[in-house]
């Protein structure tokens, strides 16, 4: 026993249940017997849960498992809020913050979908939302450093396809880069090529070939068959996407506005120094 009262974790248990005593003491008025209650919404809600993960649903041991990991969970989660654990975590004030945005975004659920008046009047005041990138359909033979550091070379070459001739067979799908390119927009090229191909697409003349035009494989002989500049789709032809982004800028509206009516209620107060003006505009601080 001797041993054992010399011991410091025997030291730090006892320290730690005269804190508890001493927290419950000074509280014993706001201390109560919580009734934690298992209703069949939160079983099947359980249940669900555990099903998603482990695709199958749980046998007996496995929901009696699950019933006591709940009911430990929302002893020491009642008790953590009873001491106040859960101010100054930035962990839980981040996850809390993002299930009320959740709460506000729920309510865009509960509006009538929007009906083609709205929504052609939504095409019409966002247009920028629905254009069409630029699209080019051309073909192309990509060069070798050496190819095109021969000038002679790369010049016989240009001239054969200027005439008429077929593209070389030891140039065809080089690097595995097709030769013939569809209908294709802007933003696929850019993926594919690099921004300086795709840019010089849009400006050498069509219907001819020209180049040598660079790229991330290396460069290019061109020829552009045709080229789409930005274009307004027809509304009828979009709509269902219309339809979304309308819902979407609908509910970020009203998330927006249940975050300022709720903020109306705080007084803010920033007291940092060297804050730039514009960045306290948006609250009304002293």
């Amino acid at each position: 026993m001797l041993r054992l009262a010399k011991e410091p974790f025997v030291h730090f248990l006892l320290l730690g249940c005269l804190i508890f005593t001493a927290y419950y003491w000074l509280n014993r008025d706001q201390v109560q017997e919580d009734q934690i209650v298992i209703d069949q919404q939160e079983l099947d809600h359980l249940r669900k849960l555990w099903s998603i993960q482990w695709k199958r649903e749980p046998n007996t041991s496995e929901i009696k498992a699950l019933l006591e990991r709940y009911v430990r969970q929302e002893v020491f989660y009642r008790e953590a809020l009873r001491m106040n654990l859960d101010r100054n975590d930035e962990i839980i004030r981040k996850r809390l913050s993002q299930k009320m945005e959740a709460v506000a975004s729920d309510l865009g659920t509960l509006m009538k979908p929007a009906n083609d008046e709205e929504l052609r009047a939504f095409f019409d005041q966002h247009p920028q939302l629905f254009q069409r990138a630029p699209s080019y359909t051309f073909r192309q033979v990509l060069l070798s450093p050496s190819e095109v550091n021969d000038k002679t070379q790369l010049g016989d070459v240009l001239v054969r396809l200027q005439n008429g001739e077929a593209i070389p067979q030891i140039m065809r799908n080089k690097l595995s880069v097709p030769n013939e390119w569809p209908r294709t927009p802007a933003p696929e090229l850019e993926n594919a090529f690099g921004g300086d191909f795709t840019q010089a697409l849009a400006n050498v003349p069509l219907r001819q070939w020209s180049g040598p035009v660079r790229s991330g494989y290396g460069w290019h002989l061109v020829f552009v068959e045709s080229r789409q500049g930005l274009m307004l789709p027809e509304f009828e032809e979009v709509r269902e996407y219309v339809a979304q982004e309308h819902a979407y800028v609908a509910e970020r509206e009203i998330q927006e506005r249940v975050y300022r009516e709720l903020l109306a209620r705080y007084r803010v107060t920033i007291t940092a120094a060297n804050l730039p003006a514009e960045a306290k505009a948006s609250f009304a601080v002293q």
